[in-house]
């Protein structure tokens, strides 16, 4: 009683203060960190890997998170079947070594995940090429190719300041081993790490967080490198810069000639630059980690930018002035701003201090959603509540990622026949996919089911009203129990989230809920399931024809017949489904008057 009562307070007053419902079009997603197994996995066998990461993936849906941003090359090494680098040892125990039984992580969690609308960030760590027992195999860049690696003694002590998957755990006396940034045969070769990934599995996004130069700072490790292959540049900081800003404009070239639609995002450390914005102090990302996300932005090299605000409000690095300035620099430049949040640090924080940045992005039109480090933390954990607060408010209902116009505005084909049956304990919703056309060439990815009260107007930003996200995968088909005095719309998603005409299905009255108010009625088939005949029973108050359709999961109608009746009354009729498949099928009996449909199950 006492939670129902808080949440209405809080409810209240985000009223009273005129915050912005939640949007329909929100990033939300967490990192799944693989690098010392802090999130996934918990042990080398197959079978645990494959239930924990179901489990991950089941609370992201429970929750209402649509993107996950899996770690899959932590360390020049590989959780998933590399052509280039080494299985990981965070994944099998042994580096080098192939799951036994074998199978594909990366794989596995792209599938699963799209089954429930999820998308699958691939996250990539540019250059760490050493790192506890990564990088002791034989086949191990960092020992084919010693030329290529850099040894940095670390001088960070005192700073404060650590990089995004190493948040709790010191390297302060630890020397980094990085690729060296300088050399384009090293370049070339993480760009060959992504074309790899990215011509074989259907990922949805690249993603890589701020280990470039160490956060230790750098001195002269790389004066060789820097004679040998400057570019013409006499300023070794520049140059630095360059070497990041060329590998970050390859990988977008690149993803542009081989897959456009897969998103390009950047999460690099919360500060640009020291006094940027004006009261924000801090190590220079700009010139310590030589990270210039502003050109990264400005050249549209990048979709999307996730930096790390991993501070609260006030302070030297105020939440409220950061993530405002950041947000200026992605919506100036048409892109998107998916703030990085510290959900680690929530404990150390005040109750409402999550809640207030969360409110604050809705506020800002061109913060567009939220990443969480780490999953561990959330949604995993429940820190003071905050995931009670996104379950309850903040991810009550579904969202769509935000639409990428710059990389596709065509829109998919709206549904047809979206039918939406009314018994007297549930709604049964069925559509079938539309045809393609000239104007509507693009493929259905999703679809989106709307609800909004009777006698209400349906507002498609509202994101009350979305009511689920089916992907085009699954069974076109969707049963509701709360179904009085609502009305029901769909529309079809592509890829990219550019939306479909909406389709309509207006209920009349309280009376339609209640198909034996007038007489008409399509029963319960049975058995159900069937094998191999089904009864179909309906009831009918006059006389009149009825046309009964057979279709199959996808929406294809396999079946028809019509019978003419002479009199009002109750029939049945049989289909054998012999020479069909098992699996589901949908029946609809429609009469000039009146039409119903449900669902039935074939089991041989």
């Amino acid at each position: 009683m006492m939670k129902k009562a808080s949440f209405l307070i809080l409810s209240v007053l985000l009223v009273f203060q005129g915050i912005k419902a939640a949007p329909k079009e929100e990033f939300r997603a967490v990192w799944v960190a693989t690098v010392e197994r802090l999130d996934w996995p918990s042990s080398s066998n197959v079978s645990s890997q494959k239930n924990q990461l179901i489990t991950i993936l089941n609370t992201l849906e429970s929750y209402h998170f649509n993107a996950i941003i899996f770690q899959v090359r932590p360390a020049c090494d590989a959780f998933y079947d590399s052509k280039i680098e080494p299985w990981s040892n965070w994944l099998t125990g042994t580096e080098g070594k192939a799951p036994d039984p074998y199978y594909d992580p990366l794989a596995f969690v792209i599938e699963e995940a799209h089954k429930r609308g999820i998308e699958v960030h691939a996250w990539f760590n540019p250059y760490r090429a050493r790192k506890g027992n990564a990088g002791t195999s034989v086949n191990h860049v960092f020992n084919t190719h010693p030329e290529w690696i850099l040894a940095i003694g670390s001088k960070q002590e005192g700073l404060g300041y650590k990089s995004l998957d190493e948040r709790e755990f010191s390297e302060s006396k630890e020397v980094s081993y990085i690729l060296d940034p300088g050399k384009e045969v090293v370049r070339n070769y993480v760009l060959s790490v992504i074309v790899d990934v990215a011509t074989r599995y259907d990922i949805d996004g690249v993603h890589m967080d701020d280990y470039f130069y160490p956060y230790s700072g750098m001195s002269n490790e790389d004066a060789a490198t820097f004679n040998e292959e400057n570019r013409g540049f006499s300023n070794i900081h520049d140059w630095r810069r360059d070497n990041v800003n060329l590998l970050i404009k390859g990988i977008h070239d690149t993803l542009q000639a081989i897959n456009p639609r897969i998103k390009f995002g950047m999460s690099p450390f919360g500060i640009w630059k020291n006094g940027v914005p004006p009261g924000i102090v801090g190590l220079d990302a700009y010139s310590v980690i030589y990270c210039d996300a502003v050109t990264w932005l400005n050249e549209h090299w990048i979709d999307y930018i996730t930096p790390q605000l991993y501070w609260p409000f006030e302070g030297g690095q105020d939440y409220g002035k950061l993530m405002p300035w950041w947000a200026g620099q992605a919506a100036k430049n048409d892109r998107h701003l998916y703030v990085g949040h510290a959900a680690y640090k929530i404990t150390n924080w005040t109750t409402d201090e999550m809640p207030r940045q969360i409110r604050l992005n809705w506020q800002t039109d061109a913060a567009l959603g939220s990443v969480f480090f780490r999953y561990a933390f959330m949604p995993g954990g429940n820190p003071l509540g905050f995931r009670d607060s996104l379950k309850n408010y903040f991810y009550a209902h579904p969202a769509i990622p935000p639409a990428m116009t710059w990389k596709d505005s065509i829109l998919p084909p709206a549904p047809v026949n979206f039918i939406v049956t009314l018994n007297e304990s549930d709604a049964i919703l069925i559509w079938q996919a539309g045809e393609m056309t000239e104007a509507h060439d693009d493929t259905t990815y999703r679809y989106l089911l709307y609800k909004w009260p009777l006698g209400e107007s349906l507002n498609r930003d509202d994101n009350s009203h979305l009511l689920a996200v089916i992907p085009a995968s699954e069974p076109l088909t969707y049963t509701d129990t709360d179904f009085e005095n609502y009305q029901y719309a769909i529309s079809a998603l592509d890829r990219l989230s550019n939306e479909s005409d909406v389709i309509e299905q207006i209920l009349n009255g309280i009376d339609c809920f209640n198909p034996l108010a007038e007489g008409w009625q399509l029963h319960p088939a049975f058995p159900n399931p069937f094998n191999p005949t089904v009864h179909i029973m309906y009831t009918l108050p006059k006389a009149t024809d009825v046309h009964l359709f057979i279709f199959d999961i996808i929406g294809r109608q396999i079946y028809q017949e019509t019978h003419s009746h002479d009199q009002a009354g109750t029939y049945t009729l049989e289909w054998n489904a012999s020479g069909f498949a098992s699996g589901i099928y949908f029946v609809k009996i429609k009469t000039p008057e009146f039409e119903a449909a449900q669902k039935i199950s074939y089991l041989k």
